[in-house]
């Protein structure tokens, strides 16, 4: 019997693009993140942590720019946290101990979970970007700046904190806050994980630490956002009294949203004053995204709860971020930077 001829099928051909039609593009800060911040290799396995209310506009972007990349992008959908720093399902935080770099876009923040501290442990990269919009990778964004180069700013601030015994923060809204932070290392987060075990959180740069115990006093007015608490900016301030390293007070018309988390936590050490940073990102903006009202540069933000990954010793139940505009750190008795600007 004779062997029937083999034969190719042409590809049938593309449909032509009407007339006028605007060609899509990808936002600048897709590629920027892809390749500045988390270098992603051929072949490397990329598990994009979503949950509902994840916006899947980003996680179509990211999946596609990985495949460009010669990436495996790997999608995990867990249950929306009911708490910051809340552990994923076992199932999920097995798939981040061996992906290769794990991108977190859960609605609310689990970048300070176990599972997470487990899977950089174990060498993987990892990017918290929680909550964040196609609009936060704009292409004059804060995920499109030149992490590299905005780097320094970062860690001259973050040697200053570790070489301090004092410090002191204040803003024109009314924030006057002290304390000791003798012997504790400065932690900075300048959005660049390309190495085994990094940890980053752009369009987050920032330079901070864990005040001592016990040590820091005096009142924070919250004038920007009271982060993953509700939609925001703050329609208002909210005026947080501090003492002895413990919140002490919350006054203003939108202090529940405070209150309430921490009714949720059901955690007493909730009450610890976990950290003191300063941002860094230019083009950062207070706006509805957690993740650029922190970043914005000018901003400082305090901490209740777990200081852990900060220097500290509480290993509360989660960490609850509270931002202000127009910040001033003083260290030692001498300003390191005012409004965003480095003194």
């Amino acid at each position: 019997m004779r062997r029937p001829r083999s034969t190719r099928c042409s590809p049938p051909p593309p449909c032509p693009r009407k007339e006028h039609e605007p060609t899509v593009q990808t936002p600048a800060g897709f590629a920027n993140v892809l390749d500045r911040c988390l270098a992603v290799r051929t072949h490397e396995q990329v598990l994009l942590l979503t949950d509902a209310g994840t916006d899947h506009e980003v996680v179509d972007a990211f999946e596609a720019a990985i495949v460009h990349r010669g990436g495996v992008p790997v999608v995990s959908r867990m249950p929306v946290p009911e708490l910051p720093g809340e552990e994923p399902p076992g199932t999920v935080a097995a798939a981040m101990r061996s992906a290769g770099a794990v991108i977190e876009l859960t609605s609310l923040f689990v970048g300070s979970s176990a599972a997470r501290r487990e899977a950089t442990t174990a060498g993987v990269r990892y990017l918290a970007m929680p909550g964040v919009r196609m609009e936060t990778f704009r292409d004059d964004g804060p995920l499109a700046v030149d992490f590299d180069a905005i780097r320094a700013d970062a860690e001259r601030v973050g040697a200053a904190w570790a070489g301090a015994d004092a410090y002191r923060l204040t803003t024109p809204a009314g924030t006057d806050l002290r304390g000791s932070v003798a012997g504790r290392p400065g932690r900075v987060l300048h959005g660049l994980a390309r190495e085994a075990g990094d940890y980053m959180a752009p369009p987050d740069i920032e330079a901070g630490t864990a005040p001592v115990e016990g040590s820091s006093s005096g009142v924070v007015v919250v004038d920007a956002d009271l982060l993953f608490m509700g939609t925001g900016p703050l329609p208002s301030p909210v005026a947080l009294h501090v003492r002895d390293g413990e919140l002490a007070g919350v006054e203003g018309d939108e202090g529940d949203r405070l209150t309430d988390m921490l009714d949720r936590c059901a955690d007493p050490r909730m009450v610890n004053l976990a950290e003191a940073s300063v941002a860094f990102n230019p083009n950062g903006r207070v706006c509805g995204v957690a993740m650029e009202t922190e970043s914005s540069r000018g901003t400082a933000h305090v901490a209740f709860g777990n200081s852990i990954a900060y220097g500290g010793t509480v290993d509360a139940i989660a960490h609850l971020d509270c931002v202000m505009r127009d910040a001033t750190l003083e260290l030692d008795g001498a300003p390191v930077i005012v409004a965003g600007a480095l003194a």
